[in-house]
């Protein structure tokens, strides 16, 4: 066979012509029909941080719930300083978005 002339279709079919099972991920059921607009797995740091942000919003979901720090550590399995700074972080980023709506008002 000459290079570039014929093409070994047992060796690499084409697409449409191999059968392809969506098997998803720990994310989702079907790759097909995952929520995310762009593979976790394909982002740089993606699954990660994906985790990361979950966690951080059970710990502002709990926070909002009353309970303290050391409770929300104990109940995750995280540090109290890691808890710490993600209700820190969560303060810091509502008063940056209630200053700017005030802002907001008073320019209108």
């Amino acid at each position: 066979m000459k290079e570039g002339t014929s093409h070994d279709w047992m060796a690499d079919p084409l697409p449409e012509y191999v059968r392809y099972q969506d098997e998803g991920c720990e994310l989702s059921n079907s790759c097909l029909n995952c929520p995310f607009p762009r593979c976790i797995y394909e982002v740089p740091g993606g699954l990660q941080r994906y985790r990361q942000d979950k966690k951080a919003r059970e710990i502002v979901f709990q926070h909002g719930r009353g309970l303290s720090a050391k409770q929300i550590a104990r109940l995750l399995g995280e540090s109290l300083r890691s808890v710490q700074r993600v209700i820190r972080e969560f303060k810091l980023r509502t008063q940056l978005e209630l200053d700017e709506n005030q802002r907001e008002v008073w320019d209108e």
